[in-house]
């Protein structure tokens, strides 16, 4: 498995000092065999040698086409990485590459597909992941990958320490998102991400958990079932990480920049300055994505990063101002995409549920109907 450098740390992605191999042209490749981009990543990342940073700057140089590296004769492709001064290392491993890589590399694939896990190439990722300085060039999604491009996307983050006003600051959020069609993308941690991900689906609401190590690992042990719901449900698990690597602190940090990038608001529940989720915010931060805070009486002191945040903003989210304010940014993003919004989603189904179990009598509806008069009166 290729294993991740030390030297992929800091907030500007995992690729720094990325190797001298750019974007290059196949055409001297053709005509061999082209092998599925998802069985040459999985193979590249098995040899001894290709490194996390070899291996990223092969994608980042063939993209969708680092198959072709595998569909020659290894003296081709030797010739090749060469001429565009790939590093030693990398053509020797190239070159000697062991029997039976492929079909081992194709066995394994069919393994991740009875997990219902995708191998996404740079050409199916999001786009506002591609664009991201030092961003993912693949992700093993498991779930619905079309999540990851269905928009728009809210992250909700927050500190694995939650606070009772805390979970209940993460309640009211996603409450409020709930009226529209919102994807609440998050971290699949204890505390506020665990939180907001199990709401959105009490809600109705799409989930994609990033997670900060391989796709076969189940981490913390205690989000297992929530980890099964949110795929039940239609959502996705989604990781950079190759499938078996265990999680390490810096793998998330670097995943917290996969939600601010994903995210088009990132809503920072609670969690002081120097914790994670304050990477997040300055992951948004660089990328031009919104931050909203959250403060009430005893929330700790990240929402002053967030109010020191170029484009960040507080709300003293247990306010009916404040929810309002919430609500019209969460509209305003879905009508962006093309979504036709109502504020009052909820409160409708609400109302069949209270119909289907109550003895109605025709008295209760015309009071109904008195009281939305009432409020139309009042917003003439």
């Amino acid at each position: 498995m290729a294993e991740h450098d030390a030297s992929r740390g800091g907030e500007n992605g995992p690729v720094q000092g990325a190797l001298p191999l750019t974007g290059v042209r196949t055409s001297e490749l053709d005509g061999g065999h082209v092998v599925p981009f998802p069985v040459a990543l999985l193979a590249f990342s098995s040899v001894s040698g290709v490194g996390y940073r070899a291996l990223y700057s092969l994608v980042a140089a063939y993209g969708d086409d680092l198959g072709r590296l595998l569909g020659v004769a290894p003296e081709t492709a030797v010739a090749h990485l060469r001429a565009r001064k790939a590093p030693k290392a990398l053509v020797e491993a190239v070159g000697n590459l062991p029997s039976g890589l492929v079909e081992h590399a194709h066995e394994h694939l069919d393994q991740l597909a009875r997990k219902n896990v995708h191998v996404l190439g740079p050409g199916e990722l999001p786009s506002r992941l591609l664009r991201l300085p030092g961003g993912p060039r693949w992700l093993f999604v498991q779930g619905a990958p079309a999540t990851l491009v269905r928009g728009p996307h809210v992250a909700v983050v927050g500190t694995r320490k939650a606070s009772p006003a805390g979970i209940d600051a993460t309640s009211a959020v996603v409450r409020t998102m709930a009226a529209y069609p919102v994807t609440v993308v998050s971290g699949l941690a204890n505390g506020i991400d665990a939180a907001a991900h199990a709401r959105a689906l009490e809600f109705g609401l799409r989930n994609i958990a990033f997670l900060g190590h391989g796709i076969n690992i189940v981490f913390p042990a205690e989000t297992a079932r929530l980890r099964e719901r949110i795929l039940e449900h239609g959502g996705a698990v989604a990781t950079e990480y190759l499938p078996d690597e265990r999680y390490r602190r810096q793998q998330f940090v670097q995943r917290n920049r996969l939600q601010a990038g994903l995210g088009e608001l990132v809503v920072a529940v609670e969690g002081q300055a120097s914790s994670g989720t304050a990477h997040t915010v300055r992951f948004a931060a660089q990328y031009g994505t919104p931050v909203v805070g959250l403060s009430w009486p005893g929330a700790g002191d990240l929402t002053q990063l967030v109010a020191d945040t170029s484009g960040g903003q507080v709300l003293e989210i247990f306010t009916s101002a404040a929810r309002r304010e919430l609500d019209t940014m969460v509209r305003s993003l879905a009508e962006r995409h093309g979504h036709a919004t109502d504020a009052l989603t909820l409160v409708q189904r609400q109302l069949a549920h209270e119909a289907a179990c109550r003895d109605l009598h025709r008295d209760d509806l015309l009071q109904l109907q008195k009281k939305i008069q009432q409020l139309l009166n009042e917003r003439r």
